[in-house]
């Protein structure tokens, strides 16, 4: 069965779960948060250790090639451009359709953790090479850094380093079988994952306070998958047909939807991009990473979004000028400093966003804290689609793109 059939049908059932499971207790919500948790875990497993084989292969290739820099460039390039554009779509969108003030919170929240760039930059080099191999689940960023900075050494003296190459290309290998069929296996875990997102969702108390936050959340992605994006891949992806397209990156989007995690979504994107969208696994291996950790523009747009919100629910005068230059450039600027935040991505750079603005806004990420389920999901499927475009849109200006007919599409 497809990937994407089994993801419609579990995802089906798991929302339907949601609906009556509340019904059977107040313990069911906290037993389903806990196996999400483990399903979450799970599609974690394979990552790391396939991104540090996959990563230093792919540099190496593409360095052979000498094609190495040039992508990297156009894909930093493609990032930071459909970022910007994310960021002022939101901008807009709550400008045309000025949604109503929410209900201020009177509760206080703990400060939300996250790594700073001090700690991340420590992290990233540590005096010992080897706990890098040791660290978090959360950053993937140092493995990265190791893998790609090992891969820049493999060429110095093949009669040396080709068993290392050799062993890294079949660990590459041996590890996206695993990731590929862990992805089998995922596929029925979104049903877990989906009747914990709408059971969560069930609790809110007044959740129709929230509807028109819901309504331009919904209206800014569907502009940006249905619109923007085909429109992208008719002008600069060769006048394809951007709906098959849209088509083949379902499943990816379906999982990170539903689990809000930019990490446990890689290992859909990773899959996907390559079955589906032909991309070479030397271009998804150097730059999906790193679209994971700083390529998060549907964070971006949401957090853009949601401040406004705040914004207004906190004054009853016009949003200026300058608070729209401002949000746009603090929105686009702390979307790249998330490395370590696979989830929650959203809401941390809103309170990034209101801890930086001040003048009484500094906790205001709280008032939105009811609908953090929406806020996250929204964020990471967006997300998905854009590390899927910047991805294919590099590997076609190579060409490096195989056709794909969409009867094999997972």
């Amino acid at each position: 069965m497809k990937v994407w059939v089994k993801l419609l049908i579990s995802s089906a059932v798991g929302l339907l779960l949601g609906i009556f499971l509340p019904f059977f207790g107040k313990e069911v919500p906290a037993v389903l948060i806990q196996v999400g948790d483990f399903i979450l875990s799970l599609g974690r497993y394979a990552l790391f250790p396939l991104i540090f084989f996959s990563t230093a292969m792919a540099v190496d290739e593409l360095r052979r090639e000498k094609r190495l820099w040039r992508l990297v460039v156009r894909s930093v390039i493609y990032m930071m451009i459909i970022s910007l554009a994310l960021v002022l779509l939101g901008a807009l969108l709550i400008l045309l359709f000025n949604p109503e003030a929410i209900p201020l919170a009177s509760r206080h929240e703990s400060a939300l953790i996250f790594k700073s760039w001090n700690e991340t930059l420590i992290k990233l080099v540590p005096k010992n090479a080897f706990e890098i191999l040791t660290g978090g689940s959360d950053f993937l960023l140092p493995i990265y850094a190791l893998s790609f900075f090992l891969g820049l050494h493999f060429h110095f003296d093949r009669t040396i380093t080709q068993p290392t190459v050799s062993l890294f290309n079949s660990l590459s290998r041996i590890f996206y079988h695993m990731n590929t069929f862990l992805v089998e296996i995922l596929s029925w875990g979104i049903l877990i994952l989906s009747a914990a997102w709408l059971t969560q969702l069930r609790l809110v108390q007044n959740i129709q306070l929230y509807t028109q936050v819901f309504v331009v959340l919904t209206l800014a992605t569907a502009v940006t998958i249905l619109g923007i994006i085909p429109l992208i891949l008719y002008f600069f992806g060769g006048k394809i047909n951007p709906y098959k397209w849209i088509f083949a990156m379902l499943s990816a989007g379906i999982a990170g939807f539903f689990s809000g995690d930019s990490f446990f979504s890689l290992s859909f994107v990773t899959r996907m991009t390559h079955e589906n969208l032909g991309v070479p696994r030397k271009a998804g291996g150097m730059n999906l990473p790193l679209f994971a950790m700083f390529g998060r523009a549907g964070t971006a747009m949401t957090s853009t979004i949601a401040f406004f919100v705040i914004l207004k629910s906190y004054t009853t005068y016009e949003i200026t000028i300058d608070q729209i230059v401002w949000t746009v450039a603090f929105a686009f600027l702390l979307s790249f400093a998330l490395p370590s935040v696979p989830s929650l991505g959203a809401y941390i750079n809103l309170s990034l966003l209101c801890s930086s603005y001040g003048k009484a806004l500094d906790t205001g990420y709280i008032n939105l804290q009811p609908i953090l389920p929406v806020l996250v999901s929204f964020a990471a499927l967006v997300d998905v689609y854009t590390a899927g475009l910047t991805s294919f849109l590099v590997a076609k200006h190579e060409g490096m793109v195989r056709d794909v007919s969409p009867t094999a599409y997972q």
